[in-house]
Order: C-alpha cells, then sequence, then structure tokens
C-alpha cells in the first residue's frame, strides 16, 4: 500500500487545460489514478486508514500532539492547547457529551449599516499605537475572579472570567492574561523584537478596535487594556455560550436534525467572514476554539476571535498559519496563496467538524496525514464513502451527510484553489461560484447584503 501511494505521488504533472501553466491534482489525472489505484479494489490501501475499516489504529483520546499528527490515525475532536479534551471554563459554558445544546434561536441575519472602507495598515498601525497610549495600570480590586475559561498557549497566558466591581453593575466579561515580557510595551517594541512571530497579539488588539468602530457584529467589544509588573491584560466582552467546540460536544447526534440545527450558525460564520474580506482582512485562524456564540434577546450570535494571525494582503506566501487541521493545503507549497481562499478553506473544516463531531484530518502538509493524502488522491466524496462516524455505529459519513451539505463540503474543502468556492466576496466577482449557491444555506435570511454584495444600510 505504502509503494502505491509513493507511485500515486510521482504521477507527472501535466499541463492546466484551461492554459495557466502546470499545477498538480488536476481532474483528469485524477480520474486516471482513479482507475488504476481505485480502493474498492484495493482493500490493502484502505486499510491503512482505521476509522475507515475497524478499529482506529492509534487512541480516540489522542488529540493532535506538538511533535505531528499519527500517520493512519483518526483525528479527534480534541481543544487546541489545553490539557482537558472536553472543554474548558465554567459548567456553564462547557459542553457535555450527553448533554443537549439549549434550544434557543440562532439570529438571522439583520440588516447592518456599515459606513467603512478597507482597512489599511495605516489605519491599523494607528489604532495599535493609540491602545498602546491608553494601557491603564491594573486595578485589582475592580474584578473579581469567576473561573479560567482555557489557555492562550500562543499568548504564552490564559482567558478568565470576571466579574466587575460594584460600581462597574457586576458585569461578567473575558480577561485574557499575557505576559508582558511576551506583549512588550508597544507594537513597535514587539515588532523589533518578535519579528518572526506568526501570533501577534497587538494586531488582535487593532483590528477588534478597528472591527468596534465600524459597527461590525461578529467580534466582542474591546473594553479596555491594562498592565502590571508581570501581565498585560486585555478586557472583552463575553460570549456567554462558550465556543463552537463546546457546541460540537453536545446533541442533535449527527444527522439532519444537526445539520439543520447548525446551518444558520454556519450562515452567520460566513457572512462575518466575507465581510472581513471586503474590508481587506483574512483572518487566517479560523477554528472551533475561535468562533463564539452568545446569546441577546434569547438568540444566539456569532463572535469571531483571536485576529492575531490576520493579514491586511490578500496574497502571502510562505506563512502558514493557523491550527493544522485547517490550513489550507497551498500554504505549504513554495508559491503564492490566496488568504481569502484559505480561510474558506477553514471554513470548510469547521463545517465538518460541527457535523460529524471529528475533524476530517489532522494535518493538510503533503505525506503527513494519510487521511488527507487519501483525499487528494481520490477526491472528497471517495473520501466520504469510506469514512465512517466515529461517535456512532459505524455508519459511513456519505449515509449521514445530506447530499445538500456534501456538495457544500466538496466546494469549500476544494484541494486545488481556483476550483473552491469563494465566500461571495466582491473581488471574486459574479462569476465565482461561491459557497450561497449551495441548496444546503439555501433558505437563509440575506436580507444584510444589498445587490452589490456591499454591507446594507437600513
Amino acid at each position: 500500500a505504502q509503494a502505491i501511494l509513493a507511485q500515486a505521488r510521482q504521477v507527472t504533472r501535466r499541463p492546466n487545460p484551461h492554459g495557466r501553466g502546470f499545477r498538480r491534482g488536476c481532474r483528469e489525472p485524477r480520474r486516471r489514478l482513479q482507475a488504476r489505484c481505485d480502493p474498492m479494489r484495493l482493500p490493502s490501501l484502505a486499510g491503512l486508514f482505521g476509522v475507515f475499516e475497524g478499529k482506529p489504529k492509534c487512541s480516540d483520546s489522542a488529540a493532535e500532539s506538538p511533535a505531528g499528527p499519527c500517520r493512519g490515525k483518526a483525528p479527534v475532536i480534541a481543544r487546541r492547547g489545553s490539557k482537558d479534551s472536553g472543554g474548558s471554563g465554567p459548567p456553564a459554558l462547557r459542553g457535555g457529551s450527553k448533554s443537549r445544546w439549549p434550544a434557543k434561536d440562532v439570529v438571522q441575519l439583520e440588516q447592518v449599516k456599515l459606513d467603512a472602507s478597507q482597512v489599511t495598515a495605516a489605519m491599523l498601525e494607528e489604532t495599535m499605537g493609540e491602545i498602546s497610549e491608553e494601557v491603564k495600570d491594573w486595578d485589582e480590586g475592580g474584578y473579581t475572579m469567576v473561573a479560567k475559561l482555557q489557555d492562550a498557549v500562543r499568548n504564552h497566558g490564559r482567558v478568565d472570567l470576571m466579574r466587575t466591581s460594584e460600581a462597574e453593575g457586576r458585569v461578567r466579561v473575558a480577561v485574557k492574561r499575557m505576559p508582558t515580557r511576551w506583549v512588550r510595551l508597544t507594537p513597535e517594541d514587539f515588532r523589533d523584537n518578535c519579528a518572526n512571530a506568526s501570533e501577534k497579539p497587538w494586531h488582535d488588539l487593532g483590528v477588534m478596535r478597528e472591527l468596534n468602530k465600524i459597527g461590525y457584529p461578529f467580534v466582542c467589544k474591546l473594553l479596555d487594556v491594562f498592565r502590571d509588573q508581570e501581565n498585560t491584560y486585555v478586557v472583552t466582552s463575553l460570549a456567554t455560550r462558550g465556543d463552537l467546540f463546546c457546541w460540537c460536544d453536545c446533541d442533535p447526534k449527527p444527522g439532519r436534525a444537526r445539520e439543520e440545527a447548525m446551518k444558520p450558525i454556519v450562515g452567520q460564520i460566513a457572512t462575518g467572514v466575507r465581510w472581513l474580506h471586503d474590508l481587506g482582512i483574512a483572518h487566517r485562524d479560523l477554528s472551533l476554539e475561535n468562533i463564539l456564540l452568545t446569546e441577546e434577546e434569547d438568540k444566539l450570535h456569532v463572535k469571531l476571535i483571536d485576529f492575531g494571525m490576520v493579514t491586511l494582503s490578500r496574497r502571502c506566501r510562505r506563512e502558514v498559519r493557523g491550527k493544522r487541521s485547517y490550513q489550507a493545503p497551498e500554504m505549504h507549497a513554495d508559491a503564492e496563496y490566496d488568504a481569502y481562499l484559505s480561510d474558506a478553506f477553514a471554513l470548510g473544516v469547521v463545517t465538518f467538524a460541527m457535523a460529524a463531531q471529528d475533524y476530517p484530518w489532522t494535518s493538510t502538509r503533503r505525506s503527513a496525514c494519510q487521511l488527507y493524502e487519501y483525499v487528494s488522491l481520490f477526491g472528497f466524496r471517495k473520501f466520504l464513502e469510506k469514512r465512517r462516524l466515529r461517535k456512532g455505529n459505524g455508519e459511513r459519513l456519505i449515509e449521514i451527510f445530506s447530499p445538500s451539505l456534501v456538495d457544500a463540503l466538496d466546494g469549500l474543502l476544494e484541494s486545488e484553489p481556483r476550483e473552491r468556492v469563494t465566500l461571495g466576496e466582491l473581488c471574486f466577482g459574479k462569476d465565482r461560484p461561491s459557497c450561497w449557491a449551495s441548496n444546503w444555506l439555501d433558505g437563509l435570511d440575506r436580507s444584510s447584503h444589498d445587490a452589490s454584495g456591499r454591507f446594507a444600510g437600513a
């Protein structure tokens, strides 16, 4: 089986029939490769993937390790950067494997007036400078510790649930605590000392402030920034229902009822990310942990967090960002990639994880994960025909997912970025297919967009 995979990787590169040079994995070679290496005629190849036939070769409790993914392992939904695979935070904000998500309506997309042009590097630099000048001394009496929410591993800190003082109304807030030796005193100081860091905490603060200024609805409010002798404290509004990781742990089980519950949430995420792109911002770290839900007026609203890996450049090169399972495969190539399309791929992984209560693969880097190797050789639909549901009775995912969801995932998780669907951004025009053409998202309220795709106003 290993020899077959090695032979498949050596398939001669063929010219793109559209005349755009050479690329690996175009449609014609894939069909020919399927004819030569059909997994239905090669049980040993299918047997490489424990999640396809029989028991997985690795423990279900094993998460993606820092040393790299286990070859042949079926990925497990586990919070990245946390020892607690069941989610972190107080019980009120955490789901359980036997609990059911509260029956709350998800807010329909309302008309929002955002009179904003694209965010520029100069605007972001100015905003980050303003925030650094507004940092206050930390007042321990102003906030009361309630519970730890989760670790902030890449920022060497943690996020706590706290309550403001009685004078401030005893409001619950989220407080991210980071060592000042990491954050530094100013954005310039951080840039001079941590130029190669993939996570940039001042970018996170600057983007949040910029989005708050224009009334962007899919972000928490940046309330205050404090500092003491050791730490920097970032205070934001609290997302009362936790993150999508908690949501994934709850019922209903994978199937049509679960799809109906997640569909409006995915619609909000797609809209929020699309609006980011229209503002000139690519997130590059979309994941279950970085998408929160908060309850307002008995409805659920999506909030995006952790903008430390954002870029204002749509075209990137040699910048691998995000968590391994969510990284678009083109990030690992030595060529320029479109950061907007890499966000679309990450949204596809988020949607898959919500639907299956499982990650599709551990990595998209070549030869790092045999599950994704299978997808790159035989296609995503073939993958679903072989992949089995982990938290069920061994059903194949193609039997669990609705045909319209399969179509939506197939478009978002397309390995070739030129053929991947967009999120409907203005820069792609009307000729490029978007996820909104999918029947799975059909019927959602999209009144927040006018005919030109710009932010609509009342």
